[in-house]
């Protein structure tokens, strides 16, 4: 599998989309990246809209493709923010300060 970043931008005003983040669908939703019921899974997302910024919210994806994490998404999530996946390569910073 790859590694896509995404910065999705919502689609949505930040309290509807915080509210639909605290609902048991999310929970769900979650259950079923972890046991592998999904295209795609999302590994881990960073959210700044409690920091301030409104417009936002960034995932670290594993795919076999991007379209596998639209896919993963679907079009009730798709509605709320966008999806640009870009491919990425992770750089471990203790390693390279080990190797070095």
């Amino acid at each position: 599998m790859s590694q896509y970043m995404v910065v999705h931008a919502l689609k949505i005003d930040a309290e509807a989309f915080a509210e639909v983040m605290q609902s048991d669908d999310m929970g769900e939703f979650a259950k079923a990246m972890a046991t592998g019921q999904t295209p795609a899974k999302c590994v881990k997302s960073w959210n700044p809209i409690p920091h301030g910024n409104t417009d936002t919210f960034i995932c670290l994806w594993e795919a076999d493709n991007s379209d596998d994490i639209t896919a993963t998404l679907g079009e009730e999530m798709l509605a709320m923010l966008t999806c640009e996946p870009m491919q990425v390569d992770e750089i471990d910073w203790a390693e390279v300060a080990a190797a070095s």
